[in-house]
């Protein structure tokens, strides 16, 4: 080592040591994003980072922030299939269940009640958007928002809570059917399930995951926030968007909804109150 090169060396502060040259490098990018010149060098079978012994406190701080971050993001992912939300979760299912069996015993019920443009904006009928969400066009449709999103109206709930999260779910699926509605008219225009309600609970986790992921993203970068949406669309593709006689736009519309809602709801939320709530 040269002498100038030495005496530089000295005028820099260890702000941390690692086993392995990849994790030094990493927390090095957490100094170049303070817009702080960092140096690598290894020691003793170590790679210490060095900086300016003034910036020393406000790296360290840093890297606590940092770690603290990784390990919310890195922290196991459970479904929460089980007791959280499973009494209210119980009865949508009976209700949907029960529905459908009025339903075959009286096909008229799915006119009287299912969501309709001209129903709702032509003659006032005001309950078709909530009421629509009962009602299915066959067994298989059933089944399908009782298992499939019966797992995302769950995952919402252990979020949010039960009430806040089976009142969003139901809002969701409200608000999705009317502009689904909206968009149609004057065009005669009818559709019921309660998927509308379902792809809204998707929507509603990614709007809460956004929120979360806002507040912990490093360095004002916007990157952490995408995931959520990206995954939420993924979804989306594949379940709403196929199948005959699939209302792409209710799913979408429902989608929407639960997204805005998802934000509007949790933002004035604590972030551990909306991970710990059952």
């Amino acid at each position: 080592m040269s002498e100038a090169v030495a005496e530089e060396a000295e005028e820099r502060a260890v702000v941390g040591r690692w086993k392995s040259l990849d994790e030094a490098y990493e927390h090095a990018l957490v100094v170049l994003a303070m817009n702080l010149d960092c140096f690598v060098r290894e020691e003793g079978g170590e790679f210490a980072l060095e900086a300016a012994p003034a910036s020393e406190a406000a790296i360290r701080q840093e890297f606590a922030e940092y770690a603290r971050e990784q390990s919310e993001w890195r922290e196991r992912v459970e479904l929460p299939i089980g007791a959280v939300g499973g009494e209210v979760a119980a009865l949508w299912v009976l209700s949907l269940v029960v529905v459908y069996v009025l339903q075959l015993k009286d096909p008229a019920i799915s006119d009287r009640f299912c969501n309709s443009s001209i129903g709702l904006f032509a003659d006032g009928e005001w309950w078709r958007p909530f009421t629509a969400l009962f009602l299915h066009g066959d067994f298989p449709h059933l089944l399908g928002n009782v298992f499939i999103g019966g797992i995302f109206c769950l995952m919402v709930v252990h979020s949010i809570g039960q009430v806040r999260g089976w009142l969003l779910i139901l809002a969701s699926g409200v608000v999705g059917n009317t502009i689904n509605a909206a968009s149609h008219y004057p065009e005669r225009f009818q559709s019921l399930g309660a998927s509308t309600a379902t792809f809204g609970a998707v929507g509603l986790l990614v709007g809460i995951g956004m929120v979360l992921a806002w507040r912990s993203r490093s360095y004002r970068e916007l990157k952490p926030v995408i995931v959520p949406v990206a995954v939420g669309l993924t979804v989306l593709g594949w379940y709403g968007v196929g199948g005959e006689n699939t209302d792409v736009m209710g799913h979408v519309f429902g989608w929407l909804s639960g997204v805005v809602l998802g934000v509007l709801s949790t933002w004035g939320m604590k972030t551990e109150t909306i991970r710990t709530r059952g």
